[in-house]
């Protein structure tokens, strides 16, 4: 969606070398310093690697290149995506603990990045208890490549039969050097006195298209203008197929997307006058949202649904750090690169999302379109990057502007991107998980959709169906796709849905005959389980 180029495979770069000569491990956060002789009590141990999310099997092949020792220091081992991982190391018998450690690698360049925070626990009788988390002591932002020493260590000791490091995985971590240090003799205090670790299997369920968060939203079809020609040109004729079903002689007969997200198409540059033609160009008479505006009153003369209003949701952008020359905002000029007095570039990013959200709902408003609806605000970038300058900063900027305008702010994030569990504490009012299933081609494994959809199931998200393209293999894909989503759980009516067709292509399947016009019947009997008849 985003600039129409979507990161479905988030990889480290090809020809990344692993046995990079870096600073010096830091040390941090620990708790005392044993007194005591203490012996290495790694290699008395089994250890054992464990996703704690939802597991990939295209993410788990990308880890394959990386499978250095967790307990070497001459290469690391790589895990990807797919939440936290548990490195548990058990005990024959229970051991005096005053020492556990593990090495971390930051390279920006090659997208790999400190956790957040490294747990450690420790195990006895069966139950879990933990010491708490370190977290990192150097900025995610930082541009530099460097490791980090995460340890925990207490003179008295912790009498465990086991012990685990939980670590977050965004989109890569890279871990070596994990040791662990104590006696097999030596008696500390129980396990059982620290923090007890508390375990939920408590699922949101998908959202449902009834939620107070959904905002009436079932189906949402996502539509990209202000570029590429007539590509991102929509008229009237072009919306009508999209908003009722019609038949092969042109008859509408059924409702077909009751939303429409507009999205800039990924030639609109994020500067003043990239973001004013896209405007001028979003609500100019007679295209994009006039013509839906249009479509809408001619399918509800055909439909016989008086007074019904077509569902909008608007995007507003993401402006990245490092951009600079935005362009001048009331006499002054913004620039993203970041100053002594603004370093990170948040206040210059600020007044240009202020500015645009501005002029977005004034042109709304003076439109006064009497087909439409506008229910949200969109935020036009498919992940979240806790490792940009800022990030967290423009997210929570964007939410308050959202809610100053009375209007909820929606996301849409690729599979296996950075915030994806977190939506809700980003401040999103409701998120749609791409699969990026289809994208795949021949490679596409329908694990995939069966993944997308637990996600979407445990962290209460909507999920996103993706058409790649008309032909038949593409077609088997989509076909698959749908398949796979009623079979667990989340086909018609029984969770939002937003829809990414590329470029007009369920346009131009509606547009066609024979198997070229399968897409768009698929669609419409998916949305209108399967009955596509004019009401009697």
């Amino acid at each position: 969606m985003k600039k129409i180029l979507r990161p479905w495979a988030i990889g480290v770069a090809c020809g990344l070398s692993l046995g990079l000569a870096v600073a010096a491990p830091v040390a941090i956060a620990d708790t005392g310093q044993a007194t005591t002789t203490v012996s290495d009590l790694t290699s008395l141990g089994t250890l054992a690697v464990a996703v704690q999310g939802q597991a990939d099997s295209t993410f788990q092949q990308q880890e394959q290149q990386y499978q250095g020792s967790l307990t070497g220091t001459s290469a690391w081992r790589g895990f990807s995506h797919q939440g936290s991982r548990t490195i548990t190391v058990t005990f024959p018998k229970a051991v005096d603990v005053t020492g556990m450690k593990i090495n971390a690698l930051q390279n920006p360049s090659l997208g790999v990045y400190f956790p957040k925070y490294v747990e450690f626990d420790f195990e006895q009788n069966g139950k879990w208890y933990t010491a708490g988390a370190r977290s990192s002591a150097i900025p995610l932002s930082e541009q530099k490549t460097m490791t980090q020493t995460f340890s925990w260590n207490n003179a008295e000791g912790v009498e465990a039969t086991a012990v685990r490091f939980t670590i977050p995985v965004d989109v890569w971590v890279f871990v070596n050097g994990l040791d662990i240090q104590g006696s097999t003799t030596a008696k500390g205090v129980n396990a059982n006195s620290l923090t007890p670790v508390t375990t939920t299997t408590t699922k949101s369920g998908p959202l449902s298209p009834s939620a107070p968060n959904d905002y009436g939203i079932n189906n949402m079809l996502l539509v990209e203008t202000g570029a590429n020609g007539n590509s991102g040109l929509w008229s009237e004729s072009d919306f009508e197929p999209m908003v009722a079903y019609e038949d092969e002689s042109g008859k509408m007969t059924k409702p077909l997307f009751d939303t429409i997200l507009f999205l800039p198409y990924g030639a609109v540059k994020d500067t003043v006058s990239g973001l004013t033609n896209y405007l001028n160009d979003l609500f100019k008479s007679g295209q994009q949202l006039s013509a839906l505006n249009q479509a809408v009153a001619a399918s509800n003369t055909a439909l016989n649904r008086p007074g019904y209003k077509e569902k909008v949701v608007l995007s507003i952008p993401y402006f990245a750090y490092g951009n600079s020359d935005f362009g001048t905002v009331n006499g002054t000029d913004i620039n993203f690169a970041g100053s002594s007095s603004d370093p990170n570039g948040v206040q210059a990013r600020e007044a240009a999302e202020q500015w645009y959200l501005n002029q977005l709902i004034s042109r709304w408003q003076s439109a006064n379109f009497s087909n439409l609806q506008l229910v949200g605000l969109y935020w036009d970038e498919e992940q979240y990057r806790e490792t940009m300058p800022g990030e967290e900063q423009m997210v929570q900027f964007a939410v308050d502007e959202a809610k100053s305008v009375n209007l909820p702010l929606f996301w849409i994030p690729y599979y296996g991107a950075g915030g994806v569990w977190d939506w809700k504490q980003l401040g999103f009012t409701a998120a749609w998980i791409q699969p990026n299933y289809v994208e795949q081609g021949e490679n596409a494994n329908l694990q995939r959709m069966t993944s997308a959809a637990n996600t979407a199931i445990s962290a209460g998200l909507g999920i996103e169906i993706e058409l790649a393209g008309i032909d038949s293999a593409s077609q088997q894909l989509y076909d698959n796709s749908l398949a796979q989503l009623s079979a667990d759980g989340l086909g018609e009516n029984q969770v939002s849905h937003a829809y990414y067709d590329g470029s007009k292509l369920l346009l131009t399947s509606a547009e066609s005959t024979g198997s070229e016009r399968i897409a768009y019947n698929t669609t419409a009997s998916f949305i209108n389980g399967g009955n596509l008849n004019a009401a009697q």
